[in-house]
């Protein structure tokens, strides 16, 4: 059984600058989606984004901040390369190819399901960053 999760639902776990954050990056014209992924690249910088959204650089830092506290964005960059702002678009599955394990998550109720689905992006998330950061 699959157990997807809607960003939409890990997005409710977040102050509401970072869900205004999380529209602008989006739908950003600076943001392509890769449907292979599930991420789109949105190459804008925190300050255009702050200009965007009419409001100051620290309120941008700070949504981005708990937009990847929630494992919804990571910044990726390279030497020599523009910055990458990656945000999570499509849902999240947090099934378990073990038997045992899959039984277990359709008793748990979808709170614990969406806690899953963060803990997953985080820990993808730090793998990558470090792969970039160690380039």
């Amino acid at each position: 059984m699959e157990f997807p999760i809607a960003v939409e639902e890990i997005l409710e776990h977040v102050p509401e600058r970072a869900r205004i954050a999380y529209t602008y990056l989006v739908t950003s014209a600076k943001s392509e989606y890769d449907q292979e992924t599930g991420w789109s690249c949105a190459y804008i910088t925190q300050q255009a984004l702050a200009d965007e959204m009419y409001v100051c650089l620290r309120t941008t830092t700070r949504a981005i901040r708990d937009l990847k506290d929630a494992g919804l964005v990571r910044v990726l960059s390279w030497p020599g390369a523009r910055t990458e702002t990656q945000v999570r678009i499509d849902d999240i599955d947090v099934s378990s190819p073990f038997g045992p394990i899959n039984a277990d998550q359709e008793r748990q109720p979808r709170h614990v399901l969406v806690q899953q689905a963060i803990a997953q992006l985080l820990a993808h998330n730090r793998e990558l960053e470090a792969l970039a950061a160690g380039m």
